[in-house]
């Protein structure tokens, strides 16, 4: 076995790991009732934030890695998840969390087709090109899950939260 496919399958046990909580929580607020979904709702933002946080961290400990000339891009690339993170917690805590919820999901969905990233892919090989798709769309439905949540009409968790 090669060295490339151990790291390929521990990156991706890793970030599969690492997303179950996501998907568990997008799950259990349609599951349970109003006022414990309403704050799993909370923990998966939360999650969701903290996994973004993470993540810009690993983007800027690589930089090292690659050559100058991807190492300013890398370093771009590190501060989007920072920034989404901050202003959907800042959108949260102002206005509401189906705010938050949504700028993260239009922001996180939107920020793949950035277009400094395609000369990064254009080193990463395609395995994990991959990998990052699966993960993303994943994630882009948790966030959609979530989203709706909190503006179903049924339960209406945001009179809850006003």
């Amino acid at each position: 076995m090669h060295d490339e496919d151990i790291l390929l399958r521990s990156i991706r046990g890793t970030a599969y790991l690492a997303i179950a909580p996501c998907i568990l929580l997008s799950a259990a607020v349609w599951f349970t009732s109003d006022s414990i979904g309403i704050r799993i709702a909370y923990i998966f933002q939360f999650y969701f934030s903290f996994l973004l946080f993470y993540l810009s961290g690993q983007i800027w400990s690589i930089k090292s890695n690659f050559k100058e000339q991807y190492k300013s891009q890398l370093r771009k690339m590190a501060l989007i998840p920072i920034l989404l993170a901050l202003l959907g917690i800042a959108l949260t805590l102002s206005i509401n969390p189906a705010w938050g919820v949504g700028f993260l999901m239009i922001g996180f969905y939107s920020s793949r087709f950035i277009r400094f990233y395609y000369s990064i892919f254009k080193v990463i090989s395609k395995p994990y090109i991959d990998l990052l798709n699966r993960i993303s769309i994943i994630l882009c439905i948790c966030l959609m899950l979530i989203f709706t949540y909190w503006l179903n009409p049924y339960s209406n968790p945001l009179e809850a939260y006003i």
